[in-house]
């Protein structure tokens, strides 16, 4: 008998996720000028038009016109064999051409005839051209319109289904809590004042152990990332327009189809800067999610392949002056680190539920009271097949507030930056799938009011006492 070999220590494991080789392109890298071309199907979209349709109401998208892009594919596909036709003309012309060419003088009558011809079917093969373009650059806007299908167990309209709740802080009587705000001016580890005279309101200077809690934060969810077989990246934080929108993150139109539907989340930079192209603009990114998907862009990959990134999130968020935009709970910047997941098909709904179990048993290591919520129909956002966001219970607040979210986005994203798997079966777009591990400011803001005590200190979480210094209780600063 063979003796069994030892398991590999965490040290190991580690070592291991860490000297992993670059996976580089198998076919293709577009140049960093090169527009990205989505591979649609738009039979499908025609053959399935009611659906979609119907599915898009659902989600409230009501600019969405899949019935449009079947009679637009349908024009598509008849230009085509049109053109197809008046070139096969145009090849036989020419090769008539071509041996009269050894028979008969140029000048004769029915050379003559013959260029006649070939001209102005090439007239017409231009203006089928110039048709074809036109009807495919609309064809392929109004299919982009078109949000993801939904998972058959997504509940209806605008309110969530509980999953589970963990904790019992929620059942307690919040009315010894204060609010987060309060807590963190208390123990001066916040300075919003000086951050709205740097660069406007919602902004924030982390300040002493609030510096400290951020990194503690991002180094323990880096490192339990890893653990869990996910490689670390630190992303940049732009990315070329094309890219935000392939991923999703577009404004939702209105009813119209006008983009001014709904307000853009997303910070646009402007054209000239960073030598960036007119049509592809730079953008600081709402999420790490769009660099760790985009990285893969036009290349065939192997799979699963796990990944997290530490990035700054940039968002313009619009929401009115109220609790919501109180404190640090809603941010125009904050750090976070994300989880992504390249999957073939048949695995994607799996590895949805590991990530929220993943989640899951971060939040509870924290100690932290919250519930998970199988999220709405009117929730998902146009790339998500299925989106399960995980709320903590605020004390303070007197609210669930939400701190990470998950989605399958299917093949919505590969279709549209050209990731694709090679199987059996010859290649396939694979599965993509995004996951919350930490957004900084809203788990401060759970930890500061779950955690606070009488005297206006806050103990802090044990699981994050490593990287505090020796902190472990915050306490108020001396007035």
């Amino acid at each position: 008998m063979h003796a069994l070999a030892p398991r590999p220590t965490q040290r190991q494991r580690l070592q291991q996720l860490l000297a992993r080789p670059l996976r580089q392109a198998a076919q293709h890298t577009p140049s960093r000028r090169t527009l990205l071309t989505p591979s649609l199907d738009y039979k499908h979209i025609r053959d399935h038009a009611a659906q979609l349709e119907q599915n898009a109401r659902a989600r409230n998208v009501p600019s969405a016109n899949p019935q449009r892009v079947g009679r637009l594919y349908d024009s598509f596909r008849s230009l085509t064999a049109q053109a197809q036709d008046l070139r096969a003309q145009l090849n036989t012309l020419s090769r008539q051409l071509s041996r009269g060419a050894a028979t008969e003088p140029p000048s004769s009558s029915s050379s003559s005839l013959l260029r006649e011809q070939a001209a102005a079917t090439k007239r017409q093969v231009r203006a089928l051209d110039a048709q074809l373009a036109d009807v495919q650059r609309e064809m392929q806007e109004e299919a982009l319109r078109i949000p993801n299908w939904s998972h058959a167990d997504v509940p209806p309209g605008c309110e969530p289904r509980v999953v589970r709740e963990v904790g019992r802080l929620h059942l307690r009587d919040t009315a010894g809590f204060r609010d987060h705000l309060d807590v963190a001016t208390g123990l001066g580890i916040v300075d919003l004042a000086a951050a709205a005279r740097v660069a406007g309101s919602r902004f924030v200077f982390w300040r002493g152990a609030g510096a400290l809690l951020e990194l503690a934060l991002v180094q323990w969810a880096v490192g339990r990332a890893m653990l869990a077989g996910f490689t670390p990246h630190v992303t940049p934080d732009m990315a070329r327009a094309s890219v935000v929108d392939a991923c999703g993150f577009r404004p939702r139109p209105s009813a119209t189809g006008a983009a001014a539907g709904e307000p853009s989340q997303i910070y646009r930079v402007a054209p000239e800067a960073l030598d960036a192209p007119a049509d592809d603009p730079l953008c600081l990114v709402a999420t790490a999610e769009i660099p760790l998907v985009a990285m893969r862009q036009g290349q065939v990959v192997q799979v699963p392949e796990r990944v997290a990134g530490l990035s700054h999130c940039f968002r313009a968020e619009a929401g009115a002056r109220g609790r919501d935009t109180r404190g640090v709970y809603r941010l125009h910047q904050f750090t976070k680190v994300e989880l992504v997941a390249l999957t073939l098909p048949e695995h994607s709904d799996a590895e949805l539920d590991r990530l929220v179990e993943f989640q899951a048993g971060l939040y509870a290591d924290l100690g932290l009271t919250f519930r998970v919520l199988d999220m709405p129909m009117h929730e998902l956002g146009a790339s998500a097949y299925r989106k399960f966001d995980i709320e903590a219970w605020m004390p303070g607040r007197r609210a669930w507030g939400e701190v990470s979210s998950a989605s399958n986005c299917t093949d919505f994203q590969a279709r549209r930056l050209g990731i694709r798997v090679r199987t059996a079966a010859g290649l396939r777009f694979v599965h993509s799938l995004n996951a919350t591990a930490v957004a900084v400011p809203r788990l401060v803001v759970a930890i500061l009011e779950s955690f606070q005590q009488p005297d206006g200190s806050v103990v802090v979480p044990e699981a994050l006492r490593p990287w505090m210094l020796g902190l472990h209780v915050l306490r108020p600063v001396a007035k």
